[in-house]
């Protein structure tokens, strides 16, 4: 039996396989092109040196030593820690006078608060098995208030979650050798600036106990 060839209408085009393959390429560069973006952006946004943090005029970045370090945290807001710190191997700690490099006499009143209820936070975790002492400490806690304020007009007006007073806070921990394990760095909220501060330095102490 002769075998018929089926026969193609005149107005159907038979695909090029090379136009195929150049299709099948744009389409997977256009999907690899995406997820790189997507990619850099989460990286971005993961990032301090990224962020609307970052940019803020009146909250200085000069304590903190790598602030291109510090990445998004759990419970405070940037973090760092060195890699292979254990917070379970740091049996005391001191706590220096922290300093106020935002410039408002709110900031010089709340870094003169900080220690206490860093000291007071320390105490009373039941995870971090840390004591503090005097010198000759495992750790060093340096700490520093970047801004802290009063609610502005506007804000008591509306009601809205600017209406309460804030403040700005960092910390460095430094090992017997006077490297540095981590930093961190936080804004909170609170009735009044000390309490702030307080709130603060709780959500910092959870980011110690979790030591990331």
């Amino acid at each position: 039996m002769i075998g018929v060839v089926p026969a193609v209408a005149p107005h159907q085009e038979v695909p090029c396989m090379p136009s195929i393959v150049r299709r099948v390429a744009f389409s997977f560069l256009g999907l690899l092109l995406a997820a790189v973006v997507g990619l850099s952006s989460a990286a971005a946004g993961k990032r301090f040196v990224d962020s609307k943090d970052a940019r803020e005029k009146d909250e200085p970045q000069t304590f903190l030593k790598d602030y291109d370090r510090l990445e998004k945290g759990k419970e405070a807001d940037w973090v760092w820690f060195v890699e292979g710190f254990d917070v379970k191997a740091v049996k005391t700690v001191s706590i220096a006078k922290f300093a106020a490099t935002g410039k408002s006499s709110e900031a010089r009143d709340a870094a003169d608060a900080g220690p206490g209820f860093l000291e007071q936070g320390v105490n009373g975790s039941n995870r971090l098995p840390w004591k503090v002492a005097g010198k000759g400490a495992d750790l060093v806690l340096l700490g520093n208030v970047f801004n802290a304020w009063e609610p502005n007009a506007a804000a008591e007006i509306f009601g809205d979650w600017m209406a309460n007073p804030g403040a700005g806070l960092e910390l460095i921990g430094k090992d017997r050798a006077g490297k540095i394990v981590f930093q961190i760095r936080h804004k909170s909220r609170g009735s009044t600036i000390e309490d702030a501060v307080e709130n603060g330095l709780k959500k910092i102490v959870k980011t110690l106990e979790a030591g990331k």
